[in-house]
């Protein structure tokens, strides 16, 4: 039944699956079958659908624990970019009961159900002939997409990454568009590999940040661990330990090393930034990219504050009270900018 309420949710568009399953069972009021009746009129795609989760509706042969073990099995498969079957396998026991018909029709309900259930609760993955794509936007904050090695990859807003689906069998090669936080399980054999642009991040197993942009800037920011940091090859690049921050510059071709003394360099994944006599108007850049809103200080020439506290993943309500408060401002939001303006006493 959960598998069929979540094709349904893909097949509605602006129905409640409720009313799908009520009609299905005859118990939907005149209400609910006039809704239902604008649905299907709306398109021909729709009496298309609504039949196959029909027809899937009615398959209660199949007990709910082998159903759910099935389906499990389905999206793990995928996780680990091994070719899925058009079918499902059917308990031992059942098979026996089944007719050359039906088996028919539960190979095009699972080829249907997969199309539908997988986009639904693998929405994250795009596929292609070899290439997996997952995207940041369709992660929930602080959601980790975990990877078939088991590494953790945790994307920022508008990031993505692909990988081969023979990722972490004999490679372990990423491309990496944008900002994402590593958590790298070890391998020595298998050494793991993110290409950014003319950059290569190498590691055997660490946690890291790297961060890339349009400009095709690129920095790693070493949590733990080692990671080797070069364009071309190895032995002309850097390594970094933890602390330690490499960044390559498109316009210069070079690569520095430093340390990192960025303290909200993981604010994007934690929620959480620290402020300590930061200009006010840095603080904004930090905020605004946070909370998708740009802030602007209304201050006269050569006046700008600095900013000194600890925003822990607070809504933005309260961020802008103790901004007023620490600034003795207040503030109005015009479209998407928020103005805050002084206080005179």
């Amino acid at each position: 039944m959960f598998y069929i309420q979540k094709a349904m949710k893909k097949a509605k568009e602006n129905i409640d699956e409720s009313i799908l399953l009520k009609i299905m069972d005859n118990m939907a009021d005149d209400n609910e079958r006039n809704l239902f009746k604008q649905w299907i009129e709306a398109s021909d795609m729709h009496a298309v659908s609504f039949e196959q989760l029909k027809k899937l509706h009615q398959v209660n042969f199949v007990d709910t624990f082998h159903k759910q073990k099935n389906w499990e099995s389905v999206v793990r498969k995928v996780n680990e970019g091994t070719e899925v079957p058009d079918y499902i396998e059917l308990p031992a026991k059942l098979q026996t009961t089944i007719n050359l018909k039906m088996r028919t029709f539960l190979r095009y309900a699972a080829m249907f159900l997969i199309i539908l259930g997988v986009s639904i609760l693998i929405k994250f993955i795009v596929f292609d002939a070899e290439q997996l794509i997952v995207y940041g936007k369709n992660l929930k904050p602080h959601e980790a997409y975990i990877l078939a090695d088991g590494s953790k990859v945790y994307l920022n807003g508008n990031s993505e990454i692909s990988f081969s689906k023979k990722f972490g069998s004999k490679e372990r090669e990423i491309t990496l568009k944008g900002e994402a936080f590593f958590e790298v399980q070890r391998n020595e054999k298998i050494p793991f590999r993110i290409t950014t642009y003319k950059m290569t991040t190498e590691v055997l197993g660490t946690s890291f940040n790297v961060y890339s942009d349009s400009s095709e800037e690129v920095k790693v920011s070493v949590v733990s661990g080692v990671v080797n940091f070069y364009s071309g090859k190895k032995e002309n690049g850097l390594k970094l330990v933890a602390g330690e921050q490499g960044s390559f510059n498109p316009l210069l071709a070079k690569i520095v090393k430093d340390k990192n003394y960025d303290m909200n360099f993981l604010a994007w994944k934690t929620g959480i930034f620290y402020f300590k006599e930061t200009p006010l108007t840095d603080a904004f850049l930090m905020l605004q990219k946070q909370y998708s809103r740009v802030f602007v200080f209304e201050h006269k020439q050569g006046c700008i504050p600095t900013l000194t506290t600890t925003i822990d993943n607070q809504k933005l309500e309260a961020v802008l009270d103790e901004l007023n408060l620490l600034l003795n401002t207040k503030n109005f939001t015009r479209n998407d900018t928020i103005y805050f303006k002084s206080i005179i006493n």
